[in-house]
């Protein structure tokens, strides 16, 4: 009998677009960001602190994406983000002084003033730095393993006609982490686990060995895979590539299937920006728009208006039976799996990472209670991408150009074309609500190789070519598709667009002389737009792609 444990490997994808316009004291749409600092990064970040002073073992994979990096890196976006969990404590002290005499809702006030002031400490070494340096700490630890993404998560299965397109958000992606982390990504998450043939020539051409599919995109792939999306597979080109486990995925995501949907835990959309209108609340208001304060005091309680003032300890207690019910799943699921297949099965779990904390209040707390779970039971333990895919890449030999296993351990097919989301195929990134946005795309693209593989000598400011690619890649960022698929924050993200798209064709024409250089705007421009200041356009954009 195999006494190996089951592996399960957790992916959580830790991304959000660039957003940052100085041009403005105070941006709404900044504190997405700001919102994703003090209720997922952080609160995780914690988890992992008490882990490593308890000696627990512990694998957990993290994709960081350049755009988000970027962000913990600025300057101006760390100043604002200190000033608003400030903001913050200064306003829990005023509602801890109003609610004293309230029994019920006296507790959750504390509980916020506390935490936004141990937030409030730890930000004041650093800002967004601070989370970088912490992450690099349990990176050097062992436990955490931080793999890269496309430069603006750009969607590159609508890229597949122009593949330098492709090439320059993952060539942009490694170089961020290489400037802004210190290291050099092995494994990457592809936007929106967008995959098709060809994709993993490009990663192996970067020395990316390892990727995360849906479950489709492995269990389709051909020659058909004999352990389905449980052991991951080698791509013709020599990249390992990972398939969602559903089943542990819907648990933990599904508000109304999973946990995030109990009773117990914290309401989301309760938050005190809307329910209260009282005079020391109105400096967290974007002028007369009510907002959401991250300050959320009731429970979720049940489906109608009724609910009840939200208990945190009892919510972590609760979230602590998740996860021992959990642990418990995943045992049995690997069981049943060894038994089916023959070998222990690599249980594959990917999660939004915005889900622990933000619109999971208790995600975080329930993810450290499964790793102290996993550290008490016999046949399941948590394992790093990254080992596993060097364990598989070790039985993938060569000949002519071919690769094969001699012992057949590991499986050598082509992954199918797949993303995640809605339908599994792209739906949700092109569909009659954000279609139009493609071609302009495409074309600006097209311009820009042309004028780097063509024209070059024509270029009279390289500086303007560059910003070209700059702006070209914030509006390839598959979030504004999104955006506008799913209906949220729709004038934002066409506003995002369609500037970027402005911005790219005026700065090429500048840069081959077919309008006047403006100084002053491309100054403005060049300033709210400072991502990736290294790149050149003609070395990312002007090279042949097999």
């Amino acid at each position: 009998m195999n006494t190996e444990k089951s592996k399960w490997i957790p992916v959580l994808h830790f991304h959000l677009p660039f957003v940052r316009h100085p041009e403005m004291s105070k941006y709404l749409e900044e504190e997405w960001y700001f919102e994703a600092v003090t209720e997922t990064y952080l609160p995780l970040l914690e988890a992992f602190d008490n882990l490593e002073r308890d000696n627990i073992d512990y694998n957990i994979t993290i994709s960081l994406t350049p755009t988000l990096l970027t962000m913990m890196a600025d300057t101006l976006l760390s100043e604002r983000l200190i000033n608003y969990v400030n903001a913050r404590v200064k306003v829990l002290d005023e509602e801890a002084f109003r609610t004293q005499t309230d029994p019920e809702f006296h507790p959750v006030t504390l509980f916020y003033r506390e935490r936004y002031k141990n937030l409030a400490s730890k930000l004041n070494n650093g800002g967004g730095q601070y989370i970088i340096n912490e992450l690099l700490k349990h990176n050097k630890i062992g436990h955490i393993n931080i793999i890269t993404s496309a430069a603006t998560h750009g969607f590159l299965l609508f890229m597949v006609g122009e593949p330098e397109t492709i090439a320059a958000q993952i060539q942009v992606g490694i170089e961020t982490h290489e400037k802004l982390l210190g290291i050099k990504p092995s494994g990457i998450w592809l936007p929106e686990c967008g995959y098709t043939s060809g994709f993993d020539a490009i990663l192996n051409r970067y020395g990316i060995f390892y990727t995360f599919l849906d479950q489709h995109g492995i269990e389709m792939a051909y020659p058909e895979p004999p352990n389905g999306c449980f052991s991951p597979i080698v791509t013709p080109f020599g990249v390992a590539a990972f398939g969602r486990d559903p089943e542990s995925s819907r648990q933990v995501w599904s508000s109304k299937e999973g946990y995030p949907g109990a009773p117990i835990y914290r309401e989301f959309y309760r938050d005190v920006g809307f329910d209260l209108d009282l005079p020391h609340l109105i400096p967290l208001r974007h002028g007369s728009i009510k907002t959401f304060t991250g300050l959320k005091y009731y429970a979720i309680t049940g489906t109608g208006n009724y609910k009840e003032a939200y208990r945190p300890g009892a919510a972590k207690r609760k979230a602590s039976e998740h996860a021992e019910q959990f642990v418990f799943n995943r045992a049995l699921q690997g069981n049943y799996l060894k038994n089916v297949i023959g070998e222990p099965p690599v249980i594959v779990s990917m999660y939004d990472a915005e889900l622990f904390g933000h619109w999971w209040f208790e995600g975080p707390w329930w993810l450290e209670s499964v790793f102290r779970q996993l550290n008490k039971n016999s046949s399941i333990e948590s394992a790093a991408a990254e080992d596993i895919s060097k364990e598989a890449l070790s039985n993938v030999k060569s000949k002519n150009g071919i690769l094969y296993s001699p012992d057949e351990k590991t499986w050598i097919a082509q992954p199918a074309t797949s993303t995640w989301g809605g339908g599994g195929y792209s739906e949700v990134w092109l569909n009659g609500k954000n279609d139009e946005i493609q071609q302009f795309l495409s074309d600006i693209a097209i311009e820009l190789i042309d004028i780097c593989k063509n024209r070059y000598n024509e270029v009279i400011y390289n500086d303007t070519l560059n910003q070209a690619a700059r702006e070209l890649m914030l509006a390839e960022s598959s979030d504004w598709t999104f955006l506008l698929s799913t209906g949220q924050a729709v004038s934002y993200a066409e506003r995002r667009v369609k500037a970027h798209l402005v911005r790219a064709r005026k700065c090429m024409s500048m840069a081959i002389g077919s309008e006047p250089f403006d100084k002053k705007w491309f100054k403005d421009i060049s300033y709210k737009d400072n991502i990736f200041p290294w790149i050149n356009a003609k070395e990312l954009y002007g090279k042949d792609i097999c």
